[in-house]
């Protein structure tokens, strides 16, 4: 399915659960009011993370995230619809400010690939995996070898394995409309190239480290930007 990724840091002077409660509260009740070409809406709430690797002595252009968007669309003409809307941009969009340090969100369009589907989740930590590729590689790239990427790296960290309870990739896809892009004001930065969504057991947290290691060192991927999430959905569109 068609999917627009939004990784945001909440604005300044908010804390934590200031933010949480007024993305879920106010921003979800605003597109409950007017869902339009929407086919689901998913927050994912950050409650911990890694950002670039213990390599380096500093962030440098990493960002922390306090959530990820995903927006969810059946058909290229509902995602347009949606976002040539009026009410996405005179009501949608500019709230975003009122929540967000704009200038640092990470947007991507992308097409989720459901690998194993998500069952047993109640409980289940979801761990967002965000990769960049090297320089010299391209997004082609790095999608047509991450299969093989993926399997000796669930061959590096057998608990993980054993303990996944879903697992999606969304690969980035060329951006169908410049107005996107402005609607989520993000940054000129470096652009995500895929996401691997990993549904799994508390206990299991650990054993992804050693998924994450394996997934470096295949040398396609710049670990100064690479980051993961790990994060409690919250669906706000259908409503449950």
């Amino acid at each position: 399915m068609l999917k627009v990724v939004a990784a945001v840091r909440r604005r300044p002077g908010m804390t934590y659960r200031e933010f949480i409660d007024y993305i879920v509260n106010v921003h979800g009740g605003l597109t409950l009011a007017n869902p339009l070409g929407l086919a689901r809406y998913v927050q994912n709430h950050v409650v911990d993370g890694a950002y670039s690797t213990s390599a380096y002595a500093s962030y440098g252009a990493v960002t922390h995230r306090d959530s990820v968007t995903e927006l969810y669309f059946r058909s290229p003409d509902d995602l347009k619809r949606t976002f040539t809307d009026p009410y996405t941009i005179t009501v949608i969009a500019p709230d975003g400010e009122k929540f967000s340090e704009t200038a640092t969100t990470q947007m991507a369009f992308t097409r989720e690939t459901c690998l194993s589907e998500p069952s047993g989740t109640d409980d289940a930590v979801k761990i967002m995996h965000f990769l960049f590729p090297e320089h010299g590689s391209t997004a082609q790239d790095v999608q047509a070898r991450w299969d093989d990427i993926h399997a000796a790296a669930l061959a590096a960290a057998p608990a993980l394995e054993a303990a996944l309870r879903g697992l999606t990739r969304s690969d980035a896809l060329p951006l169908p409309d410049p107005q996107m892009a402005r609607h989520f004001g993000g940054a000129d930065g470096p652009a995500i190239t895929l996401m691997i969504s990993l549904w799994v057991a508390p206990d299991a947290l650990e054993h992804f480290r050693a998924y994450e290691k394996s997934v470096l060192a295949s040398g396609l991927f710049q670990a100064d930007r690479c980051y993961f999430l790990i994060c409690k959905e919250h669906q706000i569109y259908p409503p449950m």
